[in-house]
């Protein structure tokens, strides 16, 4: 009997703050050298906003309440090394406290970057989460 197919649960945040987005810049592959999302895998028997509160407080140390969620569009995306993740986007409003680089060895920086002149080294994949919200696009096919 061949192996089930098996697919991922991923989150990603927009936290947005006057007009910028909360970015981290990747420090190793695959997606070294360009901006992402603050987000992860979800792990076992976790639901989307307690997978994005464990990323915000892993990634940048804020604490983020259920409250303060939304999921704003979700993402079917397809990798080339076989792999294929669900990817919850989600809104995180009124976050509070300045976030700080808790993974230094995964990310070389945070950045709040202006989401009308967004640098080009994002990867592809959060680049359309960002637009497609901003857009009110809820559901998008990504094939990296």
């Amino acid at each position: 009997m061949n192996e089930r197919f098996k697919l991922w649960g991923c989150v990603l945040a927009l936290i947005i703050r006057e007009n910028k987005i909360l970015m981290i810049l990747r420090k190793n592959k695959p997606d070294a050298g360009n901006f992402n999302l603050v987000g992860g895998r979800m792990e076992e028997n976790e639901t989307v906003s307690m997978a994005i509160i464990r990323e915000i407080k892993e990634e940048i140390g804020l604490d983020a309440t259920k409250a303060e969620i939304d999921v704003v569009g979700s993402v079917h995306r397809v990798c080339p090394d076989g792999w294929n993740s669900i990817e919850y986007v989600v809104t995180v409003k009124n976050l509070q406290g300045e976030p700080v680089n808790n993974e230094p060895y995964v990310c070389e920086r945070l950045e709040w970057l202006p989401l009308d002149n967004l640098p080009e080294n994002i990867t592809p994949y959060a680049r359309c989460a960002i637009e497609n919200f901003i857009n009110g696009i809820a559901f998008f096919f990504f094939f990296s």
